[in-house]
């Protein structure tokens, strides 16, 4: 069957909770009434599980409509009242039926992999709402909620003009009434992170008071849409005023969240697999060790290309040629490098399947686009995957995106950045066998808490990972430049783990992540500047990157020698993004 891709220019793009009663049975339930029977049986564990998700979705909707749940279209988030502790209760007593599953035994290998993930989603939440505290403490994490709430709606068809017309109308509903909760609740902030939450709530009033007009002026209902949308923006500008008036004047103005949180969030997230001494010990030796790897990049070419470099007689002379020449070879307008995409994606996936390195599912379903100026990431895009509620929906790709508009200045560090090599290189990251194939074979042969609940280790690091796995196989001929982009992301990813750190456990600032991110890392102008941001806002997200790439290194170097690639390939695939110490013996049982 022939691929299907909808490529498209750039698009910009109060409901109470359903299951509450069913979230207070369930805290009132005892876990044996889950099921017909008393045992500790697989049957049971999936009651537990499925229990759960179906309270998820009702708490989180734009979560679960992001994942293809189209119940969930119309709803939005509401925090008011008892809900969050409800929803804790929940997770209490979700963690209470864990323990007793696992301490009576008799589960198979999956579900005893199910319920480890599911425990780690429990204490995740656990720690988000009782540590975090974002409901009084994180104006950033409503200003992404608003940000988010039509994503999905405005480019999915999964509902009819007119059901989509009216969720549109109850989601702006629904982030009117949260910014007037965030007005109540928020009574603090990090500084960086609450000038960030204006910049985007800005966007996102900006995008409601303009762009969406246009965009939804021949749906039913857009009279009403487009009043709702006003309604929103004057909530959203009442919540960046209390934040500039209230919040700012008092913020906090550190960046680390100390040692002792850091190490608690980080152990938890490997599964006690690393502590912050031990990261940043393995990320210093991988900078070094990637360092050398660029320069005898460097080295193949300028030989294969017979170079005259005179004056460069020395390794670094040599490597910054090679990384200047690999900027050089870049796009310069936004409909140049979209198609450029385009073209890579295509390209990616027929690669993949010619060289027997994956069993691509048929269709293939993408949404590509340049990324919305409005949304927070707009300079680094992303991969919205369908989710398993709706796995044949499309995975939104969008590109990175910078205005034509912008200052040249500007435009120059972005496609000097988004050069063609490490575009050609990236692709295999973000589609082609990276996230979108990883997500798309997920939803459809693992289990569904595995897609809803993602380790992100695995989630980057193999996209991380398939970089060198398609190089290695000859995508792009796996000329020199090309896979010197590879080596300097991977450099990169290193560098953000040891900054997180020495950030949130040293002391680091802005100085000093800058210095080494340039002088040690040799990041691209655009990662450079987002680096900060990204240690600040993201400090446990970085980190995946290089986790993962180590971690799938070392299985695909274990892997049985009576296997291929493809094979092994679609193991990992199709055990979905597991924790990798809970995928290892996964992988060992499959033939």
């Amino acid at each position: 069957m022939v691929s299907r891709f909808r490529l498209v220019g750039q698009r910009y793009l109060s409901q109470a909770w359903g299951a509450l009663c069913l979230a207070s049975a369930l805290v009132a339930t005892p876990l044996s009434a889950l099921s017909v029977t008393d045992s500790a049986s697989d049957s049971q564990a999936q009651q537990l599980i499925t229990a759960y998700v179906d309270a998820w979705r009702d708490f989180y909707p734009s979560q679960a409509f992001a994942y293809g749940d189209v119940q969930s279209a119309s709803a939005f988030e509401d925090f008011g009242g008892n809900r969050v502790g409800l929803w804790l209760d929940h997770n209490a007593e979700i963690q209470r039926g864990i323990r007793e599953l696992v301490a009576a035994g008799e589960l198979s290998a999956d579900l005893q992999a199910d319920l480890a993930m599911l425990a780690e989603q429990v204490r995740r939440e656990q720690s988000d709402w009782a540590v975090d505290q974002p409901l009084a403490q994180q104006p950033q994490w409503f200003a992404e909620l608003v940000s988010q709430a039509l994503t999905h709606l405005l480019v999915r068809e999964q509902l009819s003009p007119e059901a989509r017309s009216q969720a549109a109308i109850e989601r702006l509903d629904g982030v009117a009434s949260l910014c007037e909760t965030a007005v109540v609740t928020l009574e603090g902030g990090n500084r960086l992170r609450t000038e960030r939450a204006l910049r985007v709530l800005a966007g996102t009033r900006t995008f409601y008071s303009g762009g969406l007009a246009e965009y939804v002026a021949t749906w039913p209902q857009a009279q009403d849409v487009t009043l709702a949308a006003a309604d929103a923006a004057t909530a959203i500008a009442a919540l960046e005023k209390y934040l500039r008036d209230t919040v700012l004047p008092d913020a906090d103005d550190s960046v680390s969240m100390g040692a002792d949180a850091y190490t608690a969030k980080l152990t938890g997230r490997s599964l006690g697999n690393f502590d912050p001494p031990g990261l940043a010990a393995a990320a210093r030796a991988e900078v070094q060790e990637v360092r050398r790897l660029m320069v005898l990049e460097a080295r193949r070419w300028q030989q294969a290309d017979e170079k005259d470099l005179t004056g460069a007689d020395d390794d670094q002379a040599i490597l910054a040629a090679a990384i200047e020449a690999m900027e050089n070879d870049r796009q310069d307008n936004s409909a140049d490098f979209l198609e450029e995409f385009r073209q890579l994606t295509f390209a990616s996936e027929e690669f993949v399947k010619e060289h027997g390195l994956a069993t691509v599912p048929e269709p293939t379903t993408l949404y590509v686009a340049l990324s919305p100026a409005h949304f927070s990431g707009a300079a680094v895009g992303g991969v919205y995957p369908s989710g398993p509620f709706a796995p044949n929906a499309d995975t939104l790709f969008y590109v990175p995106s910078i205005p034509d508009s912008a200052e040249p200045e500007a435009k120059e560090g972005f496609y000097r950045s988004f050069n063609t090599h490490f575009n050609t290189m990236i692709i295999s990251h973000e589609m082609f066998p990276g996230h979108y194939l990883q997500y798309k074979v997920a939803v459809t042969h693992a289990p569904a808490l595995r897609s809803l609940f993602p380790d992100g280790a695995y989630v980057e690091g193999w996209g991380s990972f398939v970089e060198e796995l398609m190089l290695d196989a000859g995508w792009a001929d796996n000329a020199p430049l090309t896979r010197l982009a590879h080596l300097r992301k991977r450099l990169e990813n290193a560098t953000r783990a040891y900054v997180s750190v020495q950030v949130h456990t040293a002391g680091w600032g802005e100085a000093e992540v800058m210095g080494f991110a340039v002088e040690e890392g040799l990041l691209a102008p655009q990662f450079a500047a987002n680096l900060w941001q990204r240690v600040v806002h993201t400090p446990m997200q970085i980190t995946d990157y290089f986790r993962g790439f180590q971690r799938f290194q070392q299985l695909y170097a274990n892997k049985s020698t009576t296997q291929s690639t493809g094979q092994w390939v679609d193991a990992v695939l199709n055990a979905g993004p597991l924790p990798i110490s809970l995928l290892e013996p996964l992988l060992q049982s499959t033939p």
